[in-house]
């Protein structure tokens, strides 16, 4: 059967070592579409999936993400049994507005860090938001 602990064990493959995950956040998936993100077959052409960084990895980064990112830009295993792990480019960091503060999170006014690198295919990216604890990943094939 697959469900959402599946889908998150299975899709952590695409990332880095370093970047633990505690989970995927996903909106009333049924078994049907968590199979098309799972399966080669079934699997969407492109898409998105939102993961949860454990707080292991949050504290890891600590004041320094980009230093903790630089030099992690391969992942975990290859999606198939014959298939290397993707490679990714040099991650980039940049920053964006002055959102409103969030409960226990974040002072008002101060921009949000924002990471990323893509496939260096050009077919996948990765946006990572420490401060906010998630990974986007998103792919185009």
């Amino acid at each position: 059967m697959v469900n959402v602990q599946t889908l998150h064990r299975r899709a952590a493959r695409v990332l880095p070592e370093v970047i633990k995950t505690s989970g995927v956040l996903v909106e009333d998936a049924g078994e049907s579409e968590l199979t098309a993100m799972l399966f080669p077959l079934r699997r969407k052409s492109a898409g998105t999936l939102m993961f949860r960084l454990s707080g292991e990895t949050r504290r890891a980064m600590g004041d320094q993400p980009l230093a903790y990112l630089r030099t992690t830009t391969k992942a975990r295993e290859g999606l198939g049994r014959l298939r290397n792990p993707f490679s990714y480019g040099p991650w980039r960091s940049t920053s964006i507005g002055c959102p409103p503060a969030s409960p226990g999170r974040r002072a008002e006014g101060k921009p949000l860090q924002i990471l990323y690198t893509r496939k260096t295919d050009g077919k996948a990216w990765m946006v990572v938001v420490p401060e906010e604890g998630w990974l986007l990943y998103a792919w185009r094939d």
